[in-house]
């Protein structure tokens, strides 16, 4: 059983790690945003609202739209991976009824679910799209004014 546990216990960890990549790799998409965006709007600023800023705030708009949908991407990998270590989790489990991990795993997310009732329901992965999506209506608003003003 012990050897059944440790093949278990490899691929769970596999799949948390892959499951983290996603997630470190969203960080890293959301900080370079994050670093190019001041810039970006730093440049429109100095060039002024001339058609010589176009290119600059149709990039804005790009890179928000971009980074939404690679975040979008990111969290679907990072479900995918989470469901089947939870998957992998779950035998082990099965296979130590005695060690009570359902059990505890159950005691916290009800003990969680009581302390932050509220906040539980707002969903991580759609701040990090709102924050892209602003990104985005940000560029789309400036090339809007440079067009029309």
């Amino acid at each position: 059983m012990a050897d059944e546990i440790d093949i278990l216990l490899k691929f769970y960890e596999e799949d948390w790690q892959q499951a983290r990549q996603a997630e470190n790799q969203r960080t890293a998409i959301t900080n370079i945003t994050l670093i190019i965006v001041p810039a970006l709007i730093g440049f429109v600023a100095q060039q002024g609202f001339g058609d010589n800023a176009l290119p600059l705030t149709i990039l804005l708009f790009i890179l928000g739209i971009y980074g939404a949908i690679t975040s979008q991407k990111l969290y679907e990998r990072h479900c995918y991976f989470s469901d089947r270590s939870g998957l992998w989790r779950d035998r082990i489990s099965e296979l130590n009824l005695k060690l009570g991990i359902a059990q505890i795993r159950y005691d916290a997310r009800l003990k969680h679910s009581r302390r932050f009732k509220r906040l539980e329901k707002v969903r991580l992965y759609s701040l990090w799209l709102v924050l892209h999506l602003f990104v985005s209506l940000a560029g789309l608003v400036l090339t809007l004014l440079i067009l029309f003003l």
